[in-house]
């Protein structure tokens, strides 16, 4: 099991990447300790893959402050918060990489299509995650072997990402509380088959904090975040606070 535990602000063994305007990131810890160095070199190695830099203006939805390559930046700096584990780092760096193979422009119910402002169209990206885990399936095992990275860990962190997601909007459609718990038993079981519950539940988290000022929902995702992986709070307690939106 990962360790949970958000990673101590005063912690000397916490990564951050600070990115400038070209893309790049900059070390802002010692460059004397080459472990960090390493990581900071793999993160920006598959930053700025193409597959990934297509997400540039790829504009998501009035829920998402970022187009999809920003996001994907952001994402990565929220995971950090978390964990150092540089496997589920490159995840989130490959997370939506199935976003611009399958974006279509989002539309309003009379068929114009939905901007964020003229000539910025918001997008739909269905099975995204499921199309981005066989895109990291297919790409060049040397990439993952050179920093001896766990390429199928990946793929399948890529692939589950959205699963946590897909629960949750069972669990706030549920008519009562027992079709709100069997939605999460389902959610739950789901998570146990990856075999990655908590490195899934992370990846979720970072993911909706990574939609910026978009991110109306963090106190009921947390609490199903802490519920799911430490048994903290209660069902109930989710599932007032679902009632209340």
């Amino acid at each position: 099991m990962m360790e949970n535990k958000k990673v101590n602000e005063n912690n000397t063994d916490k990564i951050r990447y600070k990115f400038k305007s070209d893309i790049q990131s900059e070390e802002i810890y010692s460059k004397s300790n080459s472990q960090y160095t390493k990581r900071d070199q793999i993160i920006n190695e598959f930053l700025n893959l193409k597959e990934i830099r297509k997400g540039i203006d790829i504009w998501q939805n009035e829920f998402h402050e970022y187009d999809v390559y920003d996001h994907t930046k952001h994402f990565v700096i929220e995971l950090q918060h978390y964990t150092n584990d540089i496997n589920m780092l490159v995840a989130g760096c490959l997370h939506d990489i199935g976003k611009p193979i399958v974006a279509k422009p989002k539309l309003n119910p009379d068929g114009t299509i939905q901007e964020k402002e003229p000539g910025k169209p918001y997008h739909t990206f269905d099975d995204h995650e499921k199309v981005g885990e066989q895109i990291v399936r297919e790409m060049n095992p040397e990439l993952f072997k050179r920093y001896g990275l766990d390429q199928e860990k990946i793929a399948k962190l890529v692939g589950s990402h959205y699963l946590p997601m897909k629960g949750i909007k069972a669990m706030r459609k549920a008519k009562d509380f027992e079709e709100f718990k069997s939605a999460f038993e389902k959610l739950e079981k789901d998570l146990e088959q990856t075999g990655l519950k908590d490195e899934v539940m992370l990846m979720f988290l970072a993911d909706k904090l990574a939609q910026g000022k978009g991110c109306t929902d963090k106190e009921e995702l947390m609490m199903i975040r802490d519920f799911i992986t430490e048994r903290k709070g209660s069902l109930e307690e989710i599932y007032n606070i679902q009632r209340k939106k």
